[in-house]
C-alpha cells in the first residue's frame, strides 16, 4: 500500500490492489491448512504456482501503466517470499505465515547481542538462536 501510494495510484485503485493481494494470499493459507491435513501436496504444488501467477499478474498490471513501478517491482522482487511458508509445508516443515513472534525473538536476541558485546559468531549466539528455533517450533 505505501509503494501505491507514495505513485500516487487513486485511492479505489489501491484499496482494490489490496484486496486482491489479500486474497491471494488467504486462499493461499487456507489451501496450506487444508492440504497439509490430508497431505495432498500435489494440490498445494499447484495453489503454490497459482498464487505466483496471481502476483506476478498484479505486478505486470502495475509495470504496464508505469514502468518504473516501484510497486510493481516490489511485487516481483517479494513473490517468491510470500508462498515460502507453503512450499516448507510440502516438505512437511511448518512455518507459520505470520512472523510477528519470530521477529520478536530475533530483536530480543539482537538486544541481548549489543548489551554482551557479542558478535553474531558466537557459540554462544547460534545456542539462543537454537533455543529459540526449539520454542518457535
Amino acid at each position: 500500500m505505501y509503494y501505491l501510494w507514495k505513485e500516487q495510484y487513486p485511492k479505489e485503485d489501491r484499496i482494490r490492489i489490496k484486496k486482491n493481494i489479500s486474497r491471494i494470499i488467504s486462499t493461499l493459507k487456507n489451501s496450506v491448512k487444508k492440504h497439509r491435513k490430508y497431505s495432498d501436496f500435489t494440490r498445494l504444488k499447484w495453489r503454490i504456482d497459482k498464487t505466483q501467477e496471481e502476483l506476478l499478474s498484479i505486478a505486470t498490471e502495475l509495470l504496464s501503466k508505469n514502468k518504473d513501478s516501484n510497486a510493481g517491482k516490489f511485487i516481483l522482487k517479494t513473490g517468491g517470499k510470500v508462498t515460502l511458508f507453503a512450499e516448507l509445508a510440502r516438505k512437511g516443515i511448518h512455518i507459520s505465515d505470520n512472523n510477528n513472534h519470530v521477529e520478536n525473538l530475533m530483536g530480543i536476541v539482537g538486544q541481548k547481542v549489543k548489551k554482551n558485546r557479542q558478535s553474531w559468531v558466537d557459540a554462544n549466539l547460534n545456542i539462543m538462536m537454537n533455543t529459540i528455533w526449539h520454542i518457535i517450533l
